[in-house]
Formats: C-alpha cells, sequence, structure tokens
C-alpha cells in the first residue's frame, strides 16, 4: 500500500508519486471562535479528516499534503482565540505551496477548503495555479461536497447549520465528543435580528450579494445556528458522504483529458 501523506514520505518516494499523476490535496482551514462548545481548531478537525482518510482509502488516487491551518478570519476577530491572514498574504502563500507542488511534478493540486470566508481566496488560488503553472489546480469546500449528506442529516435546515451548528457540531460530535461541551450548547439565530436575508449569513441559503460583517454585531454566543440538535451520528453519515465525494472528484480530476491551448492571437503568429 502507498504510502497516503505526503509528509511521511522521502523525495524518492514523492518522485514517484508525481510519477504516478497522484492528485495532491492539500486541506485548508482556520483558527477560529466556534461557540462556547467547540473548540477554535474546528474548520481544520474535519477537513483535514476527509482529506486524509480519502487519501488513505484511495493512495492510488489521492495524495494529501500537510494543511495550511490559518485563513482569512477578520470579521471574526473580535472573538478570542481568532486567527487571521490578511487576503493577499494568503493568496501568495498558497500559490507558492501550489507552484513549489508544480514544480515537483504534480499535475493536479486540489485545495479542500474548511472555512467560510477562505472560499474566494482559494478560487483565486486555484485559478493562478492553473494560469501561472504547468499543473491544473481546483478549490472545493467540504461542505458543498458533503451538501447532499447534510439536508438528509440535519433536522433543521435551512438555518441550523451555519456556524458551530448543527452541522458542524455534528462532525465534531463524531471526530473527538470528549472535546465538545455539549452542557455548553447556545441555539442562536442571527437572521431573527430585523433586516434583509442577504445581511446575515445562511450556508443554505445563497442570495446574490456577498455580503460579511463583523461577527460579534450578529451573534453574542458566536454561534449561528441550532448546535441543540447535532448527534455523532449525523457527523458520520456527512463524513462518509464527503470522503466519497472527494475520492469520486479526484479520480475524475486525474484522468480528464485536457486539450492543448491555442493562441489566438495576431500577435503571436510568426511573420
Amino acid at each position: 500500500m502507498p504510502k497516503h501523506l505526503l509528509a511521511s514520505m522521502t523525495w524518492e518516494e514523492v518522485n514517484a508519486a508525481a510519477n504516478e499523476h497522484r492528485v495532491v490535496v492539500v486541506p485548508v482551514g482556520a483558527i477560529e471562535q466556534h461557540g462556547f462548545h467547540l473548540p477554535i481548531d474546528m474548520d481544520n478537525r474535519g477537513v483535514m479528516f476527509v482529506a486524509e482518510e480519502a487519501a488513505r482509502r484511495q493512495p492510488e488516487v489521492l495524495l494529501c499534503a500537510p494543511p495550511i491551518h490559518y485563513g482569512f478570519n477578520e470579521h471574526n476577530m473580535d472573538f478570542p482565540g481568532t486567527v487571521t491572514i490578511q487576503i493577499e498574504t494568503l493568496l501568495n502563500y498558497a500559490f507558492e505551496v501550489g507552484r513549489s507542488l508544480a514544480l515537483q511534478g504534480f499535475t493536479r493540486i486540489v485545495w479542500l477548503n474548511g472555512h467560510g470566508s477562505n472560499g474566494p481566496v482559494y478560487d483565486l488560488v486555484a485559478r493562478k495555479v492553473t494560469n501561472r503553472t504547468s499543473a491544473l489546480s481546483a478549490a472545493v469546500n467540504w461542505w458543498e461536497l458533503a451538501w447532499p449528506a447534510i439536508e438528509e442529516a440535519c433536522e433543521g435546515l435551512p438555518e441550523s447549520v451555519d456556524h458551530a451548528g448543527e452541522f458542524e457540531t455534528s462532525v465534531y460530535l463524531h471526530l473527538s465528543p470528549e472535546l465538545v461541551q455539549m452542557d455548553r450548547v447556545v441555539d442562536e439565530m442571527v437572521s431573527a435580528q430585523d433586516g434583509p436575508a442577504w445581511r446575515f449569513p445562511n450556508m443554505s441559503n445563497q442570495t446574490p450579494v456577498h455580503f460579511m460583517d463583523w461577527w460579534s454585531r450578529m451573534s453574542n454566543s458566536g454561534v449561528n445556528g441550532k448546535p441543540s440538535l447535532a448527534t455523532p451520528e449525523k457527523g458520520h453519515a456527512i463524513v462518509e458522504f464527503a470522503i466519497d465525494a472527494l475520492t469520486g472528484f479526484a479520480q475524475e480530476f486525474k484522468t480528464m483529458s485536457v486539450p492543448p491551448r491555442v493562441d489566438h492571437k495576431i500577435s503571436s503568429r510568426a511573420d
């Protein structure tokens, strides 16, 4: 069985993995508040498990790189424990990681994201890697891979699952229940405040307006959702669905045909 973690390999094994055209998945998360009941590493814990387990189960397809633990998190800085990386710094740093992987011979690089506000940044990182290197790169939010399972498992949709709510608490109860303080759970729905729907985050009901206010203006506990509905069984179903979805996508990404570029500019033609 080939190794599934890049960090555990020798350089010769890395060469072999690149030669096998394995898809490199880089889990990316954040350190931020998750209410009174969850540890601040939620966004890392979930995405790292999905990435590492998918690679462990399908090592001929996937190779899991070391994670990028910190993300863009300015809106949560009023809550202790939150760490934020400026957008430009994060974009440039992640691009250099992707560029390095491409220079090592990997041709498919996936950024598996576990933090909502990272989404636009890693979309741009993936585009930049594709445009500036010989590799193809894609960005995926892991909860979107798992969305059919979230819809099936969670009882309080659409508003129960946004932040530290039914979805994330269920995942943490499945992965590390001893760290979840269910006696400290608070259900808080930010949409109960006055204002248009686009003013309040809701991961299951996207609006055409992209807006994120300071989180402390919306939530007293840090929660947006209903963690009281969480169970480890729901978390297990969601995580397993995400792992299967990631391996399916990676197989498609690995084997898809890539037509050659065509330069149609007049300036590129020979005299």
